[in-house]
């Protein structure tokens, strides 16, 4: 039915549209709805979906009323209109009042702009379209088109079947499913499910949609929509022209659903407007009405006219209708009547308030068009009902016209035809009236809005006109302001769209005499509206299209032009910055030559851009039609063409200078490879020149010569020839680089090589387009010739290609062959470079050997390692003999670089020196193992060292610090054995000690003197040792001591302390014995007073323990800290415990007194209570006396319940005592307080049992009364009716009657009788009332009696007369049987689970016997019941009819279905079956494979309950069939299980739709979170990668700009990712709040994001912040060079203009100059030292950067201050004069010492010589540096030029001896200091012996002159020493500073021996040989011995080092070399055999 469908449509809008809401909710964390309607109402939902969508926060309304709820809706419908969203008829009342239809209507619009428009306007703009519903449909059949199964023409019926969606799907992502399987599902419902899921997983995209709402005859449309518009926004949105052409090439339908009709996008305008006149009933005779649409194109029908041509109810009505005749014509009764008439009363009710809640009309068209189609529905219901109105009242009128009614019913069937007349009657007219008032406000508003319309199209044409005749332009800015304001007035455009569209539906009232006028009146106006407003929509989209295409070119143009102007100023900034003139070099001029070559080829390639602007503008010209716009492009162009000219003027400018400066240069190189550039240069400007002469367009030429132009020859040679030019000059510029001019000693030429190696790959494919260029200029020469035209410039042009060519090709090969022979250079370096390393590296060794040590093993090591370096060396040999022959080689195959002989010559000698130095270590080394220290002294020394370590090592740990008395015990045992030790170690110590002056004696000083320095050392520990230990021993002793009084003072008050705190422990005595308490009380106030005694011995403990603890170590004395804490704080625990207890005892005693008194008090009370109320007996008599005593009782028990509060108080004073008191007193307070409870509870008790006993003793006395009473009535109705049946008349019913009443009242229960006897035996028994009750009971046996012997007698009598009355029983009983067998027999059926479909014969049989007793009954009631004897019988019949009843109840339920239990079982098995599965659907990850297990758990559930869904619906409604059929034994249990099945059923499909909800979120969000995380995780990894790469290169940036600005732009990234990381967390918030209890889940991965943030942010703000300090100290260093360069150009303008001036003036600028000169010269010094810490710590780049500017600087601040320093004063000749003295007076001793070499003096030992003279040279130089200036004969001023240099020269080539001089001192300074020493020490020691020897007297005393000579003897190794010593130095080249002194040594020496030979003549001999041995004379080039007799000793050393030589010649053989290291055996016998 339309009304069902239309019900069913909004279902599936409203859970559709909740999806969608929840789904942005979800993205922001806000609560779900659940009902659409209600949930909106309050307005608070609306406006936090609002803020989702907008991001704004919006202010709430804080009440819960409706006014506050009007004003939260009120809120949205402006933030609605705000965005431009359209609300049409949509009021704040609609929303708050839940009007299902307007707030689907609102909540589509809301999605329609930010859902739909929002997802399609970029794809709309690109297309140029407005219908947003036509591009969605193209792109799905676009996407779709290769599926012949599916054919979308729509979005209803179209995807029905689920094929669609799975094609649109596929389509994009084939990859996901399978297309077949899909295909051959056989259900919709399956495909669709397929399809959503996979959207889902994939996608991304939530379950908008169910299935079952897809998979119907007609889908909801914006369902579809919405759903399909979120699958455009995540797939390929591509969109073709052809297919929106073909989607507009689809068939239009004459009729589709409402929602295809009103749904109209805000950007498509309808242009055409017609009308048309459907037919339809009309309710009334009255004027009659129509209902006109106006659309687009056709006319639709929506559902709302649906419903006006056919009720909801029509077809019901009918039925019912039908039905109700029927039954009234068969069956004219009153009870029938009477079932009609409630029907249509019922109905006519609901009418009558369906009319009043139509409400008044409103005054908004839409709402009253909406009235007026409620009420045209209303009317034509009320039509179809008329007719039950009608049969109803007939119906009545024929029972009134029948007679069998009485006058009663007649009155009343006549009343209520009269009520349903006038009822009927008032609702028609109320009707009719109201449905006139419709037409007429209706009519009003339409008139307006065409009239509103009418004025509208008017204004907008004007408007358009307007703008029209407006130009475009002039300006970019301009146009786009013009697009602005066209898209302003297409917004307007969309407004009035709306109001277009409420023409829709219009609503025409024609009365009988305008009728048709008024139609075509209304169809004339609306066409012709119509057609004005499809001509304002052409031109709106024209003008649209028109702009865009403007606006499109324009800006392309503006991008060329900026493009072309940013290159143009790159290029003259260029050409500005290339030096002409002034070049340092060749490599530099050469560099300016490559860059003009470069700029050229720039320049030709870029030729035409000038086109295609031209080209541009002209086109945009065509379009705009502006002569302003022309004009500025025209200027625009023309300036591009003027600075085109001069950028080519300048270029071909400084290619002239640059070969005009060719000519400056000296070396032939340079000058030819720059004149090959030169040459290349010129030839590119040549062909550069030529092809733009021939790009020009040529002067029309004869047609013949335009043929030859334009063939296809010609085209291609000149396409050959450009392109051969193009290559060769680009080959040529490789070529020719300034690289190939210079030979490298390394580098890498791989660069170069390739460059040179993919020219020579390229040239044969060039060679053959040279063929091709000369075939082709064959071709056209001889073409030229037959055409009779000139061809010399072909033949010119062909033959320059091919020279050029041959040049090029030479070249090529060239540059092979150098990259060939620089190959061989670089290999020959690596090879030398690698020798110098090895030989530096030996240098360096040799260099870092330490001074020859005096330790044995020390001094062998040292040997061993310089005899292999020696070795290693040597092996080096054959290697430097190839490298000479590899450079020799090299020499002779090319004229090679000079560099080569003089770096192989410098490695020779550097190697040579090397070696000889090692050779001469390895010497020195062998002769120092000569007096060395025994080995026993060294293993002495070691163990008193180590003793002596060890012993401090011992001492210096905390040994006297204060410890446990054990440890310090033993410390002190440890000290007195290391004193034990220290005795027995004193016998080494003095072992020591005379060996070092046995040493002291024999060794040289300087060895002696170590020795001795060292025992002393060992001396000064000893005595420390000594001195420390007993000191330790004293401290270690009194601190014992301390300690121990320290413990014994402690532990005396802790065991005080002990015993006080056993005494305060002690349990208290009970609270009642007072004397006890007063006793403890005195012994805690003695106990306070002991305290405050013993407080002072407390004190004092705590400052031993505090002084203590300053002396203990830091453990113990924690310790000591700790037990004075304890101590403390037990001394504070007992003082406020003993106050405590004082305290408590002194409390306790109180509370105790006062306790007691309490106490005594109610046990006076409990007893005085007992013996007033429980020991008294008492005695009843009367009721009066037994009522007394239960008063009484009572009062006394209310009593005792008020004591109930005080027993209460007293409870919790004892137990609040206990609980303070300590547990020795709890037992008597306890006990005496359970006693009066006790006592208390007893007295309760007996008070309250006492009180019940009256109780129930009195309730027996009223009871007994009321039985009697009750027995009375009773027997005085026995009584009348034993009166009544005296005398019976009548029938044997009315016999039969009286019979059966008086034994019904004689079958009374003897409960009451024996109920009355047992009452009053209780209460005699008891002694209450006795008497009185004896009597009354005596009274009623006797009366019982009697009336009981009357009634036996008269049943008796009454029991002849029933007889009668058997034949009517003997039928009523045959009725009976044959019920009872049919009663049997459906039992039997009901046991075998039979039913009436199983054996519908015996069912009909059954129905017939039943119907026939039903009949007879009736009959047998009808003839008796006028009789007046006839009752009995009518009752006999009753009984029948309800047996009648249950017979068929059971038949009824034999008609039930006999499976409907079963399937009602199964429905219930399969809900518990999921029920049980529900719980596994609660969220327990966030991984999505995991939420989409159970995502899909979920699903199945929910088809599982989709799919048991039609049973249990089916089981329901034949459950209610079968209560409502009474077809069962017990319907309200059958009820109550179908109620709880449909409840389950509920229950379980909201769980597991909500769980579906949960989960989807839960996948939405993790997926979501995921993506997030991925991207930013990306993202920072990205950005990390990027800073490790950006950051690793050393020092500043080579673009620190670009680095800053990538920087900026990288914190910019991150604030904006700051954005997503919060979102990222809003996310995780959201998933926690779905994942209850597992947040830890998504902490995890949010703190892990977070850390990886925290530390590329960090790490980027770090490397931005030194890029900032970079560009800081790169602007103060620009600053300052700027302030420096502004001075300098200042003073070169001011030197400039004194030329010009006076002298005087001249004079005063020179002078102020000199001043600023010395101001700035701080300020130079210092740019120049912050350039060098920016060159020295910013790295290579910088340096690059700073070292022009500061070389520029500094040659520039030269020439300044030379210039102002360049004043020459007049020189005198005397002058002069003396400068040349001066100058030959420094030459000379110059001269000399250059003479000397790099032999040593004594001088070099003693000072450095390397800065000595020069002052005085530095000063002479100055001298003639003035003198130069103020000369004026230049020959003079070269003179004095020339000796400077000579001077410098000299000098320089001094300073660099000196220096070699004192680098060869400082390496044998050692050997010298020890050769002076030595020397020195036999001078003083020869001047000692001449003074003893002249001290002699003249009587010569033997014993001294043997002592003399013994002397003498020994000195003699010692002069040895010396002349070795001497020896070796000369050696060395310090022979002349070794001479002076040898000779004086020597020439003493001798003196001496003379001197002493006279005293002793027979030793002269001996004494002339020595002298003769150890007498040399020193040369300059080695020393030579005079004399040489050797001796036997001399002989032996002789052969000994013979005998060495020859050994270690053995070793050094080719059979020991290391390569048979491992064969010992093989070198031992080598060694034998040798």
């Amino acid at each position: 039915m339309p009304g069902d469908a239309s019900d069913e449509r909004e279902d599936v809008q409203k859970k559709t549209f909740t999806k969608w809401i929840n789904a942005q909710f979800a993205k922001f964390g806000r609560r779900y709805i659940e009902d659409l309607f209600n949930d909106f109402r309050d307005g608070r939902r609306l406006l936090e979906l609002l803020e989702c969508l907008t991001g704004q926060k919006i202010a709430k309304e804080k009440g819960s009323t409706r006014v506050h709820a009007l004003n939260n809706v009120n809120k949205a419908l402006q933030v609605l209109q705000r965005n431009n969203v359209d609300l049409v008829n949509i009021g704040s009342s609609d929303i708050v009042d839940g009007n299902h239809k307007l707030t689907l209507g609102l909540i589509w619009n809301i999605i329609l702009h930010w859902q739909v428009k929002d997802v399609m306007k970029n794809i709309m703009a690109g297309l140029q379209q407005t219908n947003s519903e036509m591009i969605l449909l193209s792109w799905v059949r676009q996407s779709t088109r290769n599926y012949p199964q599916v054919n979308v023409i729509n979005f209803t019926t179209s995807w029905s079947d689920g094929l669609a969606f799975n094609a649109l799907l596929h389509s994009h992502r084939p990859d996901l499913f399978d297309w077949n399987a899909v295909a051959s599902q056989p259900s919709p419902v399956q495909r669709l499910e397929h399809a959503f899921n996979i959207a889902r997983q994939h996608l991304g995209i939530e379950k908008l949609l169910d299935p079952e709402d897809v998979a119907t005859a007609c889908p909801d449309k914006k369902s579809i929509l919405m759903y399909v518009t979120s699958l455009f926004q995540v797939l390929p949105q591509k969109v073709t022209m052809e297919a929106i052409r073909e989607v507009e090439m689809l068939p239009r339908h004459t009729r589709v659903t409402r929602e295809e009709h009103i749904e109209v996008h805000e950007q498509h305008f309808s242009q055409e407007i017609t009308v048309s006149v459907p037919q339809g009933p009309s309710p009334s005779p009255k004027p009659r009405f129509k209902s006109y649409a106006y659309a687009q194109a056709v006319y639709v029908t929506s559902p709302d006219q649906k419903r006006r041509q056919v009720p909801p109810q029509f077809s019901e009505t009918v039925e019912q209708k039908t039905f109700s005749t029927t039954r009234m014509g068969s069956e004219m009764d009153l009870e029938n009547y009477q079932t009609a008439l409630e029907e249509v009363l019922t109905w006519l009710l609901s009418a009558e308030d369906a009319l009043q809640a139509q409400g008044d009309i409103s005054s908004d068209v839409e709402v009253v068009k909406e009235q007026f189609h409620t009420h045209e529905g209303f009317m034509m219901e009320l039509t179809a009902h008329q007719g039950r109105v009608g049969n109803v009242l007939q119906v009545g009128s024929q029972l009134l016209t029948t007679g069998k009614l009485s006058d009663d019913e007649e009155n009343e069937i006549q009343e209520q035809m009269n009520l349903l007349n006038s009822r009927w009657e008032s609702l028609r007219v109320a009707s009719m009236e109201k449905q006139s008032n419709l037409h007429k406000v209706l009519m009003d508003l339409q008139n307006q809005q065409l009239a509103q319309l009418a004025d509208w199209l008017t204004k907008t044409e004007e408007r358009t006109k307007k703008i029209d005749l407006e130009p475009l332009g002039p300006d970019l800015e301009d146009l786009k302001h013009q697009v602005e304001e066209h898209k302003a007035f297409q917004e307007d455009l969309e407004q009035e769209q709306v109001k277009v569209n409420s023409l829709t539906h219009m609503v025409v009232v024609v009365d009988e005499n305008s009728g048709d006028r008024a139609t075509a009146a209304l169809e004339e106006q609306l066409q012709h509206f119509g057609k004005r407003w499809a001509a304002i929509c052409r031109w709106t989209e024209d003008r649209w299209v028109l702009l865009q295409d403007i606006l499109r070119k324009w800006q392309h143009f503006a991008e060329e032009q900026c493009l072309f102007d940013a290159w143009l100023t790159e290029k003259e900034d260029a050409v500005t910055k290339i030096r002409t003139t002034g070049f340092e070099d060749q490599n530099e001029m050469l560099t300016n030559l490559s860059k003009l070559a470069i700029l050229k080829g720039d320049l030709e390639m870029k030729r035409q851009m000038m086109s295609k602007l031209k080209l541009l503008s002209q086109d945009l010209l065509v379009a705009v039609k502006n002569k302003a716009v022309a004009q500025k492009l025209e200027s625009r162009l023309e300036n591009f063409t003027q600075r085109w000219d001069s950028l080519v003027q300048k270029v071909e400018s400084n290619s002239k200078q640059i070969s005009q400066a060719v000519t400056t240069t000296q070396t032939s190189v340079t000058q030819t490879t720059v004149m090959e550039t030169v040459t290349m240069v010129t030839t590119r400007e040549q062909i550069l020149v030529k092809h733009a002469k021939e790009e020009l367009p040529p002067p029309p030429p004869h047609k013949k010569r335009q043929l030859l132009v334009d063939s296809e020859i010609r085209k291609r040679f000149d396409s050959d020839t450009t392109e051969l030019h193009s290559w060769m000059t680009r080959s040529e510029a490789v070529l020719q680089s300034p690289e190939f001019a210079i030979f490298r000693k390394e580098g890498n030429l791989s660069d170069l090589r390739e460059r040179v190696n993919a020219i020579q790959r390229e040239k044969p494919e060039k060679y053959r387009k040279l063929q091709d260029a000369s075939r082709s200029a064959e071709a056209l020469v001889e073409q030229m010739v037959n055409e009779g035209l000139n061809p010399d410039n072909i033949r010119q042009t062909s033959e320059q290609l091919k020279s050029r060519w041959i040049e090029f090709c030479q070249l090529l090969s060239e540059r092979l062959a150098w990259l060939e022979y620089q190959n061989n250079i670089i290999d020959f370096y690596s090879q030398l470079q690698q020798l110098e390393q090895t030989t530096i590296t030996a240098e360096n060794w040799l260099k870092a050997q330490p001074t020859p040590a005096t330790d044995p093993a020390t001094v062998k090591t040292q040997l061993e390692k310089c005899k292999d370096e020696i070795i290693r060396m040597s092996t080096l040999q054959p290697q430097i003999e190839r490298l000479k022959a590899q450079s020799q080689a090299l020499k002779e195959k090319e004229q090679g670089p000079v560099f080569l002989d003089a770096d192989l010559a410098a490695f020779t000698s550097h190697f040579k020196q090397i070696f000889a130095d090692m050779h001469a270590r390895e010497k020195q080394l062998q002769t120092i193992c000569d007096s060395l220290p025994p080995a026993h002294y060294k293993e002495t020394m070691n163990t008193v060292l180590l003793w002596i370590q060890q012993s401090e090592t011992k001492l210096s740990m905390p040994q006297v610090a204060v410890a446990e008395y054990e440890i310090m015990e033993q410390r002190l045992r440890e000290l007195k054995a290391l004193q034990s030790s220290l005795q027995e170690q004193q016998k080494d110590l003095n072992y020591l000690s005379t060996t070092v002056e046995d040493l002291s004696r024999k060794a040289p000083a300087e060895v002696s003197q170590r020795y001795r320095s060292e025992i002393e050392v060992i001396l000064g520990r000893w005595k420390k040792l000594s001195a420390q230990l007993v000191e330790h021993c004293q401290k270690l002793e009194e601190r014992m001591t301390k300690l121990q009084r320290f413990q014994n003072d402690t532990k005396t008050l802790k065991k005080w302390m002990a015993e006080v705190d056993v005494f305060l422990k002690e349990e208290w005595p009970a609270l009642g014995d007072s004397e006890a308490l007063e006793k403890q009380l005195e012994q805690c106030t003695a106990l306070v007073n002991d305290i405050q005694t013993i407080q002072p011995s407390l004190n004092s403990v705590n400052e031993v323990g505090k002084k203590m603890k300053t002396e203990a170590e830091p453990e113990f004395a924690s310790r000591i800290e700790s037990e004075l804490k304890d101590l403390n704080a037990q001394w504070e625990h007992i003082c406020q415990q003993a106050y405590a207890k004082k305290a408590a005892l002194k409390g306790g005693l109180d509370k105790t007194v006062s306790l007691r008194k309490d106490l005594s008090e109610m046990h006076e009370w409990i007893t005085q209570a007992e013996e007033e109320y429980l020991e008294r007996d008492f005695e009843y008599k009367t009721p009066e006396e037994l009522q007394r005593a239960v008063e009484e009782l009572k009062r006394a028990k209310e009593e005792a319940m008020q004591k109930e509060v005080k027993v209460k108080l007293i409870t919790d004073s004892v137990n609040n005592f206990i609980a303070k008191a300590p547990p020795a007193a709890h037992e008597a307070l306890k006990k005496e307080l359970d006693v009066l409870i006790t006592s208390y509870q007893q007295l309760c008790s007996r008070l309250n049992g006492k009180w019940k006993t009256l109780e129930e003793v009195w309730a027996c006395w009223r009871e007994l009364l009321s039985y009697l009473d009750a027995e009375n009535k009773w027997l005085n109705e026995i009584e009348r009716k034993l009166k009544a049946t005296e005398n019976v008349q009548g029938g044997a019913e009315e016999i039969s009657e009286s019979l059966d009443s008086l034994e019904r009242l004689m079958r009374h229960p003897e409960d009451n009788r024996n109920q009355i006897r047992e009452l009053a035996q209780t209460l005699t028994d008891g002694g209450i009332l006795d008497e009185l009750i004896n009597e009354k009971l005596e009274k009623f046996n006797t009366r019982w009696e009697e009336l009981q012997q009357q009634a036996v007698r008269r049943q008796k009598s009454l029991e002849q007369s029933i007889q009668s009355a058997q034949e009517t029983d003997k039928t009523l009983r045959l009725i009976q049987e044959s019920l009872a067998v049919i009663d049997k027999q459906l039992t039997a059926y009901s046991a075998d689970r039979v039913d009436a479909a199983q054996v519908p014969q015996e069912a009909q049989k059954i129905q017939s016997e039943l119907t026939s007793h039903e009949i007879s009954l009736e009959e047998m009631k009808k003839r008796n019941r006028g009789k007046d004897a006839a009752k009995r019988v009518l009752s006999q019949i009753d009984v029948a009819q309800k047996k009648l009843q249950d017979v068929s109840m059971k038949f009824r339920l034999f008609q039930k279905p006999a499976n409907f239990e079963q399937r009602l079982q199964e429905c219930k098995r399969i809900l518990d079956e999921v029920k049980l599965q529900v719980p596994k659907l609660e969220t327990k990850s966030v991984e999505q494979e995991v939420v989409q297990s159970q995502l899909d758990h979920c699903m199945k559930l929910y088809k599982n309950l989709s799919e048991v869904k039609s049973e249990v619906e089916t089981v329901i409604k034949t459950g209610r069939q079968i209560v409502q059929k009474q077809q069962t034994e017990n319907p309200k249990e059958l009820d109550e299980r179908l109620t709880a099945l449909k409840l389950q059923y509920n229950e379980l499909g909201a769980k597991v739709t909500e769980k579906k909800q949960e989960l989807e979120k839960c996948l939405k969000l993790s997926r979501k979170l995921r993506k997030e995380i991925n991207s930013l995780t990306e993202w920072l990894a990205a950005t990390d990668a990027e800073l490790t790469k950006r950051s690793a290169a050393q020092g500043m940036p080579s673009n620190l700009d670009a680095e800053i600005a990538w920087g900026k732009a990288t914190r910019k990234e991150i604030e904006k990712r700051q954005v997503q990381l919060k979102s990222i967390s809003d996310l995780g918030e959201n998933l926690k709040t779905v994942m209850k209890g597992k947040e830890s889940l998504v902490e995890d991965k949010l703190s892990l994001l977070n850390s990886n943030w925290i530390a590329v942010t960090s790490r980027a703000e770090e490397w931005f912040n030194l890029l900032l300090e970079y560009q800081k100290h790169m602007e103060a260093f620009d600053q300052n060079l700027a302030n420096v360069t502004t001075w300098m150009y200042r003073a070169e303008i001011l030197l400039d203009e004194s030329d010009k001036q006076k002298p005087q003036q001249k004079e005063e600028i020179l002078k102020r100059l000199k001043a600023e000169l010395n101001d700035i010269h701080p300020k130079v010094d210092s740019v120049r030292d912050q350039a060098m810490h920016l060159m020295t710590n910013r790295g290579d780049h910088c340096r690059k950067v700073i070292e022009p500017k500061l070389s520029e600087l500094n040659q520039r601040f030269a020439t300044v201050s030379q210039r102002i320093k360049s004043v020459k004063p007049f020189i005198p000749v005397k002058e002069l004069e003396q400068f040349d003295f001066d100058i030959q007076k420094m030459l000379e001793p110059l001269e000399v010492e250059i003479q000397q070499g790099v032999n040593l003096k004594e001088e070099d030992f003693n000072k450095d010589m390397s800065e000595e003279d020069e002052s005085t040279v530095k000063e002479l130089l100055q001298r003639g540096d003035r003198l130069q200036k103020g000369v004026t004969d230049e020959r003079k001023r070269e003179e004095i030029k020339t000796k400077q240099q000579l001077l410098r020269t000299k000098h320089n080539a001094l300073k660099d001896l000196r220096s070699q001089r004192r680098k060869k001192a400082l390496e044998i300074s050692h050997q010298w200091y020890q050769y002076k020493r030595q020397a020195d020490d036999l001078m003083t020691w020869l001047d000692d012996i001449e003074k003893k020897l002249a001290g002699l007297p003249d009587q010569k005393d033997e014993q001294k002159l043997k002592e003399i000579g013994g002397e003498l003897e020994k000195k003699k190794e010692d002069l040895n020493a010396v002349h070795r010593q001497a020896e070796r130095l000369s050696k060395d080249g310090a022979a002349k500073a070794v001479e002076p002194t040898l000779i004086q040594l020597s020439k003493r020496w001798q003196d001496f021996e003379s001197k002493f030979a006279q005293f002793r003549r027979l030793n002269y001999a001996q004494i002339q040989t020595v002298r003769e041995d150890t007498t040399f004379v020193m040369t300059e080039t080695m020393t030579v011995e005079t004399t040489h007799v050797p001796s036997t000793y001399l002989a032996e050393i002789l052969r000994l080092l013979q005998a060495l030589s020859e050994v270690e010649e053995r070793l050094n053989s080719p059979v020991l070399q290391a390569k048979d290291c491992e064969d010992l055996f093989k070198q031992e016998e080598c060694l034998k055999v040798r």
